[in-house]
């Protein structure tokens, strides 16, 4: 248990491809090797977000009312 951990190209059960930190130890034990390691050559690089960053929502919450003394139950 322990030792330096490298990063893996692990497909699940269900297909899904994902990046795992793991020890050599537990790596073997899952029946990975070298060539699964998300470093090595020919791996497709890890993104690092969108390519482009949508722009923020903004806040479909209603303001306060400007006035409200003007309200629907007919403040004048």
């Amino acid at each position: 248990m322990g030792g330096p951990l490298k990063k893996y190209r692990v497909t699940s059960p269900s297909g899904a491809e994902t990046v795992m930190k793991l020890n050599d130890a537990d790596a073997e034990a899952r029946g990975l090797s070298e060539a699964d390691l998300a470093d090595a050559p020919g791996a497709e690089p890890e993104p690092d977000g969108p390519e482009e960053k949508a722009a923020s929502a903004q806040n479909k919450a209603r303001t306060a009312a400007a006035n409200k003394g003007r309200g629907a139950r007919g403040g004048d």
